[in-house]
C-alpha cells in the first residue's frame, strides 16, 4: 500500500462557501467523497491511502494573529513524524498569505513554500524521504475585493495569485518535486467569496491528483 499525506488549507479541507453563515462563522465541510482528497482516494482504490491533514486558514511560515495555531511549518514536521513512512507528501498552501495584513509578494509566498518542501523531504526513522507533489492554488476571483472576505484579501490578491503558476512551478523544479497547476483546470470558484473551490473544482482537482499519483507511484 502507498501512503500519501495531503497537507493543505481550507481548499483541501472542503470549505463549503454556500453554507457559511457570516454572523456565527459556522461553515459546513463538503463530504469526504466530494472534496478532492476523498475523490482521489476513491479513484485510486485500496492500494493507496490518502491521509488528510488539512486546516482552515493554515499558512506557510507566517503567523496569523487572529487565527492562531495555523502555522504550516510548525506542524508539518510533527505530522510527517506521526505518519511515517510516507511515499508521497502533497502540499497545497499559500492562498491565505494573500491577505492584506501580511503584505507579501507572490515571490515571498513561494519562498515560504520552499521551506515546507525542504521539511517534507526529510527522512524519518531510516525510511527513505517521500516524494513531494506541489499544487499551485487556483487564482482567486478578480472580484475578490468585492466578495465576502474582500476586507481580508483586497483587490490586489488576484494579481498576486496569478503568479503562483510560475513561481510554484519554479520552486517545485528547484527541489525535484512533482507539480500540478490549478490555473489550467479553469476553476469556477464559489462566487460568494471568490476564494474557495466549488464542487466541480474539487472534481477537476481530484482527477488530476489521482492521475499524477499513479504516474509517480505506479
Amino acid at each position: 500500500m502507498k501512503h500519501i499525506l495531503c497537507f493543505g488549507d481550507s481548499n483541501s479541507w472542503g470549505w463549503d462557501a454556500d453554507s457559511y453563515d457570516l454572523p456565527t462563522g459556522i461553515v459546513k465541510r463538503m463530504p469526504y467523497e466530494v472534496r478532492w482528497p476523498g475523490l482521489a482516494q476513491k479513484l485510486l482504490g485500496s492500494e493507496y491511502r490518502i491521509i488528510e491533514n488539512t486546516l482552515n486558514a493554515r499558512t506557510l511560515v507566517w503567523d496569523d494573529p487572529y487565527q492562531p495555531h495555523r502555522l504550516g511549518l510548525a506542524s508539518l514536521e510533527e505530522t510527517l513524524d506521526a505518519n511515517a513512512p510516507l511515499d508521497l507528501v502533497i502540499l497545497q498552501l499559500g492562498a491565505n498569505e494573500l491577505k492584506q495584513m501580511f503584505n507579501l509578494s507572490a515571490r515571498k509566498i513561494s519562498r515560504g513554500l520552499d521551506k515546507l518542501i525542504l521539511t517534507a523531504q526529510q527522512e524519518y526513522y531510516g525510511y527513505p524521504a517521500p516524494q513531494v507533489l506541489v499544487i499551485a492554488p487556483a487564482p482567486v476571483s478578480p472580484d475578490i475585493g468585492k466578495c465576502m472576505f474582500g476586507h481580508d484579501f483586497g483587490p490586489q490578491a488576484y494579481e498576486k495569485s496569478l503568479e503562483f503558476s510560475y513561481l510554484y512551478k519554479q520552486a517545485a523544479a528547484s527541489r525535484s518535486c512533482a507539480f500540478i497547476d490549478c490555473a489550467p483546470l479553469k476553476f469556477t470558484l464559489n462566487p460568494r467569496d471568490g476564494l474557495h473551490y466549488s464542487r466541480e473544482d474539487h472534481t477537476k482537482l481530484g482527477n488530476a491528483v489521482a492521475d499524477k499519483i499513479r504516474e509517480l507511484l505506479g
